[in-house]
C-alpha cells in the first residue's frame, strides 16, 4: 500500500517490491538484471514483466514515462528514482518479528521492510461529490436484490422476498407506468435475471437445493415469460449468469468455484450452443467475478481478484483480444456500470464506496463514499446519475443455541438482537463474554460484549478491510485473525494490534496450538505452501509442515492438516494420513474439532448446513440451519455443547436512482 495524507493505495507486491528498491537506491540508475534479481529471484521473467510492473508504479504514482516526476527511463541502462525520499523509522528497537511490523492498518507493504517512505508531491486523485438526491424505483416490503435495468424497455427486472424465509421470485417494473408485475410462482428461487439489449428478451437462473439452471425466455408485457428454453443443458459444471453481449448473441457466465482453480469466464454462443473460454486467470485469488461488455460492445471489463485482498479492473479490446488497460483498484469492488459513450466506468461495493476509471486518463479515481445504505451499482443512468440498491445495514445478527447435534429442547442462551451487523463470533473461555465484529454507520470494529451485555470496542478496522478470520487463543489473552491478506495478533490486555506477515506474503488462515503458546499459518512460496509456527515466547517462525494450507492439533500423537484442495486429512505419528471430508474454507471460523468431531459449515444451495465427522469411527452427521443464511461462521464453546451462528435477516432494500 502507498499512503499519502491518511489515505490507501493498494499495489501489487512486485510493485510493492519495485517501489522499495528504487526507495532504497534513491538518485541511483538500477539496471534491468538488478531489478529483476530483487524482485524475481525465483523465476526468469522478460522484458515485458519489468516494463509492465514499471507501468503500474507509475500509474500508482500519477507519473509520466514522456514527463517523470519520480521514475526516470534512462535507455539502454535502466530507471532512476529522481523524487526526493525522506525515511521514518520506529521509536523503539523491539524483539525481530513483532517490531517489524508494529504499524497498524497503514502502509502495508513499505513500513513492514523500512518504515514510512514518503515521495515529495505524492497524491492521487479523489473525485469529491457534493450530497446525492435519492430516488426511489422500488418501494415493495421486503428485498430486492439482483436488479437489472433495459433502456430500451424502460424497465427493471428483479428478485425480491417479503420476509427472510420466502423464496426469491422474479419481478418486473415499467418505470413509465409504474406497474409492477410478479413473473414467478414457484417454491423455488428465481435470480440474476438480465434483459437482452432490445429489452424484448430476459436471461434468469432458477435453483432449487443444488440443482441450478438457466433459462432465457421472451418477455411479453402482458403474459410476462413466454417461450422459456434452458440453457447449458449438458455443461459439466455449474456456472452462473454474468452479462449478455452487447449484439444480443452471446450470454457470459462465470465458472463454477473451485478450492483449487480460480473464476474464469465463459461466453456461450446462443446461434451455434458453443461455450467459448474467455478468461482463465493463473492467480492466487478468486479469479474473475464480474464482467460487462461496453455500451459499444467493442471492450469487456472485468474485475479479477489477483490474490486475497487485491483486486484488478482489466479492460479488453474484444476485436482482438488485447489488454487495454489494467489497474490494481484503490478499494474493493463488487460490480460495476459502464458510461453509455465507452469513456468511462464507476465501480462500488457493499460498503457504498465507489471509484470511477477514466479511460482516456487511465486515471482511477475515488469517489466519495454513500451513506444510508446505498451500495451496488446496476445502470450507468447519464451523467451524475447511478442506479443502486438501498438497504437498512441490520442484516446479520448473532445467534446463541445448543450445539445442532445435541438435542436439548431446554437451554438458556442469550438474545443477541445488535444493531449494525455482526459476524465472526467467538467465545470467550468463561464463555460468559463474546468476541465478534460489528458493522454500524460508525465504521468496523473488533469488540467485545460482556455477559451484562455491555459492548466495547477493542479496535477499529480501515474503511473497506477485508476480515477473514478471527479466533482466541486457548489461555483467551490473545485474538488472531486474517485481515487484508495478512496475519496479525492483538493482545487483549496490553490492547496492542501486530501485523505477523507482511503484504507481499500468501499468508494462510491462522490456527492457534492446543495450549495457546503459538500460531500455525501457511505461506505460499515459490508455489509451495508450507506451515509454519509462531512462538509468542521467542517471537521466532520455525517451518512445521509443507504442501499443506491449514493444521489445527487433536492432541500430542494426531492432528487435522488441510491441503490446497481443502480436503483435511487426519494425520497420526507413524501412520498414513486420512481423508476426512472436503472442506469449503480453512478459516478456523468455519471449521472446528470439538471432542472426536470435525464441524465445519457448507452451503447446500440455499440451504445452510453443518456437518461432522467422527475421526475416529468415520461416521457422518448433517444438520440443516436455516435457509437464505450466506453467512456460515460459528464457533463452539469448549465443551461442544452451545454454539454461535450469524444469522442472515431480511434487510429492508430498495432500487434507487442517486443524482448529483
Amino acid at each position: 500500500m502507498l499512503t499519502s495524507e491518511g489515505e490507501d493505495r493498494r499495489v501489487e507486491p512486485q510493485v510493492n517490491a519495485l517501489l522499495k528498491l528504487l526507495v532504497e537506491h534513491a538518485g541511483t540508475t538500477l539496471s534491468r538484471d538488478t531489478i529483476n534479481a530483487h524482485i524475481w529471484s525465483d523465476r526468469v521473467v522478460g522484458d515485458d514483466a519489468l516494463r509492465a510492473t514499471i507501468r503500474k508504479l507509475r500509474d500508482a504514482l500519477g507519473d509520466s514515462a514522456k514527463a517523470p516526476r519520480y521514475i526516470r527511463t534512462d535507455p539502454l541502462k535502466g530507471y532512476t528514482l529522481i523524487a526526493s525520499v525522506s525515511t521514518k523509522r520506529a521509536a523503539t528497537q523491539e524483539s525481530t518479528l513483532l517490531q517489524r511490523y508494529r504499524w497498524p492498518f497503514a502502509f502495508a507493504g513499505l513500513a513492514v521492510l523500512a518504515g514510512v517512505v514518503t515521495l515529495a508531491a505524492f497524491t492521487f486523485a479523489a473525485h469529491t461529490d457534493s450530497p446525492p438526491k435519492i430516488e426511489l424505483l422500488t418501494r415493495m416490503s421486503g428485498s430486492e436484490v439482483s436488479p437489472d435495468y433495459s433502456p430500451a424497455g424502460n424497465r427493471l427486472v428483479f428478485s425480491h422476498r417479503a420476509n427472510k424465509d420466502d423464496y426469491l421470485q422474479l419481478y418486473v417494473k415499467d418505470l413509465q407506468t409504474r406497474q409492477v408485475q410478479r413473473l414467478t410462482w414457484e417454491p423455488v428461487d428465481y435470480a440474476s435475471a438480465l434483459w437482452s439489449p432490445d429489452g424484448k428478451q430476459i436471461v434468469y437462473s432458477r435453483s432449487s437445493g443444488e440443482e441450478l439452471q438457466h433459462f432465457l425466455a421472451a418477455f411479453d408485457p402482458d403474459q410476462g415469460i413466454v417461450h422459456e428454453q434452458p440453457l447449458l443443458v449438458d455443461a459439466d459444471n455449474k456456472r452462473y449468469l454474468l452479462a449478455w453481449s452487447r449484439d444480443g448473441k452471446c450470454i457470459y457466465f462465470k465458472d463454477n468455484a473451485d478450492p483449487a482453480l480460480p473464476f474464469g469466464i465463459s461466453k456461450l454462443d446462443l446461434d451455434s450452443g458453443k461455450l467459448i473460454t474467455v478468461t482463465a486467470p493463473s492467480v492466487r485469488g478468486r479469479g474473475d467475478f464480474f464482467a460487462r461488455e461496453s455500451a459499444s460492445g467493442k471492450m469487456l471489463a472485468l474485475l479479477r481478484e489477483v490474490e486475497r485482498g487485491k483486486q484488478e479492473l482489466l479492460i479488453m479490446d474484444i476485436g482482438t483480444g488485447s489488454l487495454l488497460h489494467t489497474r490494481i483498484l484503490l478499494q474493493p469492488a463488487d460490480r460495476f456500470a459502464w458510461a453509455d459513450d465507452d469513456a468511462s466506468l464507476v465501480l462500488s461495493n457493499f460498503s457504498g464506496e465507489m471509484q470511477e476509471f477514466d479511460l482516456q486518463s487511465n486515471q482511477l479515481t475515488i469517489r466519495t463514499a454513500l451513506d444510508g445504505g446505498i451500495n451496488d451499482i446496476f445502470f450507468h443512468c447519464g451523467d451524475q446519475c447511478l442506479f443502486m440498491r438501498q438497504h437498512n445495514g441490520n442484516f446479520l445478527d448473532l445467534q446463541e443455541q445448543p450445539n445442532p447435534f445435541e438435542h436439548r429442547p431446554l437451554m438458556a442462551s442469550r438474545i443477541l438482537d445488535l444493531p449494525g451487523a455482526e459476524d465472526f463470533p467467538v467465545f470467550h473461555r468463561d464463555e460468559a463474554g463474546i468476541y465478534f465484529v460489528a458493522r454500524d454507520n460508525t465504521g468496523t470494529s473488533v469488540r467485545y460484549m460482556d455477559k451484562l451485555g455491555e459492548a466495547r470496542v477493542l479496535f477499529n478496522l480501515p474503511a473497506g478491510a477485508e476480515l477473514g478470520s478471527l479466533q482466541l487463543d486457548a489461555k483467551g489473552e490473545h485474538l488472531a485473525g486474517l485481515l487484508e491478506g495478512r496475519v496479525f495478533l492483538f493482545n487483549l490486555a496490553r490492547g496492542e494490534f501486530v501485523y505477523l506477515t507482511s503484504g507481499a506474503d500468501l499468508a494462510g488462515f491462522p490456527h492457534w496450538s492446543r495450549d495457546g503458546s503459538g500460531l500455525m499459518f501457511s505461506k505460499t512460496e515459490r508455489g509451495n505452501p508450507t506451515i509454519y509456527r509462531y512462538s509468542l515466547a521467542s517471537d521466532t517462525l520455525e517451518p512445521v509442515v509443507q504442501d499443506y494450507i491449514a493444521i489445527v492439533e487433536i492432541d500430542p500423537e494426531n492432528c487435522i492438516q488441510v491441503d490446497a484442495r481443502n480436503n483435511a486429512w487426519l494425520v497420526t505419528r507413524n501412520k498414513h494420513p486420512e481423508l476426512l471430508a472436503t472442506i469449503t474454507s480453512t478459516s478456523p471460523n468455519r471449521w472446528q474439532v470439538r471432542g472426536d468431531w470435525l464441524y465445519f459449515t457448507v452451503h447446500e444451495g440455499n440451504l445452510a448446513v453443518m456437518q461432522r465427522v467422527n475421526f475416529k469411527t468415520g461416521s457422518r452427521e448433517r444438520r440443516e440451519l436455516a435457509r437464505n443464511r450466506f453467512r456460515l461462521n460459528f464457533d463452539l464453546n469448549a465443551h461442544g455443547d452451545r454454539a454461535l451462528f450469524v444469522k442472515s435477516l431480511l434487510a429492508e432494500s430498495n432500487l434507487v436512482k442517486v443524482t448529483w
